[in-house]
């Protein structure tokens, strides 16, 4: 599956089964996450209860930790470290964790853009 990034506006809401595969790009989050347990590569369960809160102030339990395949077909990378939270309604990629990654966040008229050299 080819995940895409679009840039996440507050009142933006997107819930449909054509929108599941959207990755909201967001500078406010502290981690990558999703609900979809079937994307990762691998999952790593933690060794103790950790728990991620959202921006609506609710407290969500995080099941698992892993890598998840991301870019354009024949050009791929992994957004690493990604949260499993099978809670959550919206995928978000984290500003701050994605440039850590070494990759670029680019937003201009045409959109947001995660770019990694060589892609």
């Amino acid at each position: 599956m080819q995940h895409r990034a679009n840039l996440m506006m507050e009142l933006c809401l997107i819930n449909t089964p054509s929108s599941e595969d959207v990755w909201f790009v967001n500078s406010g989050a502290s981690n990558h996450m999703t609900s979809h347990a079937f994307w990762f590569q691998e999952l790593l369960k933690p060794n103790q209860p950790i728990f991620v809160e959202t921006g609506d102030d609710t407290i969500h339990p995080i099941q698992h930790v892993g890598n998840v395949p991301f870019g354009k077909e024949g050009n791929q990378t992994y957004i690493k470290n990604v949260l499993h939270v099978s809670t959550i309604m919206e995928n978000l990629v984290s500003v701050g964790r994605i440039v850590e990654q070494g990759m670029q966040v680019r937003f201009n008229d045409g959109g947001c853009f995660i770019e990694k050299e060589g892609w």
